[in-house]
This record gives C-alpha cells, sequence and structure tokens, in this order.
C-alpha cells in the first residue's frame, strides 16, 4: 500500500467542523501554545536568560528550556513560577462568548 501524503491542517479543519467536542479542545491547545509563545517572546524581550528566570522562580535551568518547548504543556504552577521570573503577571478579564461557544465543564 503507497504512502498518502496527508495535510495535517485540512484534516484538523475537518474535524473542527465536524466535531464540536474536538473544536473546543483544539481551541484550547492553540490558546495554550499562543500563552506560551508570547511568554516566550516577551522574555526574549526583556533580555531575561533562561538560567536567570531559573533562579527567580525556584525552578531549575532543564524546566525553564522543557517549558519553553513546543508540544510541552506545564502546569499552571510551573507557568506561573516561570512569569514570576521574569516579573509578569496575567490578568484574566472576561470574554464575550455565544450561546453555544460555551465551555461545557
Amino acid at each position: 500500500m503507497p504512502f498518502v501524503k496527508v495535510n495535517i491542517q485540512d484534516e484538523t479543519e475537518k474535524f473542527q467542523k465536524e466535531d464540536p467536542e474536538f473544536a473546543r479542545e483544539y481551541a484550547i491547545i492553540e490558546t495554550e501554545y499562543e500563552l506560551i509563545k508570547m511568554a516566550v517572546e516577551m522574555r526574549k524581550q526583556l533580555g531575561v536568560t533562561q538560567p536567570e528566570i531559573a533562579q527567580e522562580s525556584g525552578l531549575s535551568q532543564q524546566a525553564v528550556s522543557r517549558l519553553e518547548k513546543v508540544g510541552h504543556s506545564p502546569t499552571l504552577r510551573n507557568f506561573l513560577k516561570y512569569l514570576s521570573g521574569m516579573g509578569i503577571e496575567i490578568e484574566l478579564k472576561k470574554k464575550a462568548l455565544e450561546k453555544d461557544e460555551r465551555l461545557a465543564v
């Protein structure tokens, strides 16, 4: 059987349209990825090194490096320590959701 090329982006979009639960979970993963990406960009803009964050946060340098890698899902506690290590805090705000967009908990 020959190998068939699959376009991951097309398949993901297809699953999101077909399965509302998949779409909700995928949106959460995308948000997590973007949040970590923003934090790493802020670290670089501030000129803070991974070892400096490790020292300030109490995380190991390896934990800081791992947190910044794509595909790693840090605990909330470690992510907050990471942010604190560079003097950043999170501010929450309510977002407007359509009735059918509310997350089922």
